[in-house]
């Protein structure tokens, strides 16, 4: 396996739209012409002129270097042989340093990955040609001496090809501010491994960002729970300084489904899947794709359960107490035990349950022993315990 080339993809290939009723702008693969208006049902029309927008791309073979700032993207081109069945496959890509003396590790800094099938050749080797797009975000300090590697997930031992002092990172990172930061429930309850997500998207500049970040939060964790995996907590950030779009920027703390209480390595889709419906309950246009990143780190039960539960109601209390005899498997207490008891009863149950599980002499600490994503400029914090609408369903 080989790095065959590298390119930054500037801009990309979409129309600009405006409606001709109400001005309406947004951001669309497709012709201009065939949509209609999401606001108010106009017409709409190209809102640039002239020709329709298309990425422009400078391409060069390593060891020669690329320059990239932030909103660009680095494709890494790859080639190599295969022989076998048609086979799904993931080529992972990252920018990063080479670690020296001791370890001389790869130092991960922004990382993507592209799924891919591979050609039915059970007899003869082909070539095949893979590539991974990374979008360069404020993830990345500006520096002019990067590396880059890839490999192929499924299958490791046919090499990680490097490319050292291959990219420069120049200009500022996009300024972000946290909108809202939720922490729910379970955060005091969970104790281990975890998957950290990153998503990354832009939206019309219309809607209103606190609106859409409090009603992500509610309904994200909603069908995170509705799929069997639990948040523990999420952070929106935004950056609304574009003229004709907002960047957003959602970091997810939690555990995917069917994981028996550990994180695993479920891959992107999962994640994705989840955010997607979330975002189309509250009916906010994706004005353009959806970037995601997702690494393994390790949770910190939270502290302050007393605090916060004082702000719980019935549903919240009874679902935690649900999650808490799950999680430390203790017998279940009947459900129409709890919806019988008052929140003062409820709390005292919580109360019982967390002295005996996690008495405060274990030392709880705080957050993930991960490193955190770095955000410029951030604002004021939005601190919530997210009480749940409707109790846990019955699985």
């Amino acid at each position: 396996m080989i790095i065959a080339g590298i390119e930054v993809i500037r801009g990309s290939a979409t129309f600009l739209c405006e409606c001709i009723k109400c001005g309406y702008f947004l951001e669309s693969a497709e012709h201009c012409d065939g949509l209609l208006c999401p606001r108010c049902g106009g017409q709409m029309r190209r809102a640039e002129r002239p020709g329709p927008g298309q990425p422009t791309s400078i391409e060069v073979a390593p060891p020669g270097k690329l320059e990239l700032t932030y909103g660009e993207t680095l494709r890494i081109t790859t080639g190599f042989n295969y022989r076998g069945p048609a086979t799904d496959i993931t080529l992972y890509g990252s920018i990063g340093s080479r670690r020296g003396f001791p370890t001389y590790d790869f130092d991960e800094i922004i990382s993507n990955e592209a799924s891919l099938k591979t050609p039915d050749s059970q007899t003869a080797f082909v070539p095949v040609t893979a590539s991974v797009d990374i979008p360069i975000t404020a993830d990345i300090d500006p520096k002019p001496d990067y590396d880059i590697y890839c490999k192929i997930k499924e299958y490791p031992k046919v090499g990680t090809p490097e490319v050292d002092d291959v990219i420069e990172i120049t200009g500022i990172p996009l300024a972000f501010e946290l909108l809202e930061e939720t922490i729910y429930p379970y955060a005091y309850i969970y104790d281990g491994d975890c998957d950290v997500t990153t998503f990354t998207f832009k939206t019309d500049p219309f809607t209103p960002a606190s609106w859409i970040a409090g009603k992500l939060a509610a309904h994200f964790e909603n069908e995170v729970r509705k799929a069997g995996g639990r948040v523990m907590e999420m952070r929106v950030y935004v950056d609304r300084s574009p003229l004709l779009w907002t960047d957003w920027r959602i970091e997810v703390v939690g555990i995917p489904a069917a994981t028996a209480g550990t994180a695993m390595p479920l891959g992107l889709a999962w994640w994705a899947a989840i955010l997607v419906v979330a975002i189309a309950i509250i009916a906010v246009i994706i004005v353009a794709t959806l970037a995601i990143k997702t690494i393994v780190g390790l949770f910190k039960r939270k502290v302050g359960l007393d605090e916060v539960k004082v702000g719980w109601g019935k549903d919240t209390l009874i679902m935690t107490i649900q999650d808490s005899e799950e999680y430390w498997e203790r017998t279940p207490t009947p459900v129409e035990t709890l919806e019988g008891m008052s929140e003062e009863e409820l709390r005292h149950l919580l109360n019982q349950i967390a002295e005996e599980e996690a008495p405060p002499t274990e030392g709880l600490g705080l957050g993930l022993a991960v490193a955190a994503v770095g955000v410029l400029g951030l604002g004021a914090l939005a601190l919530s315990a997210y009480a749940m609408a409707r109790p846990r369903e019955t699985e």
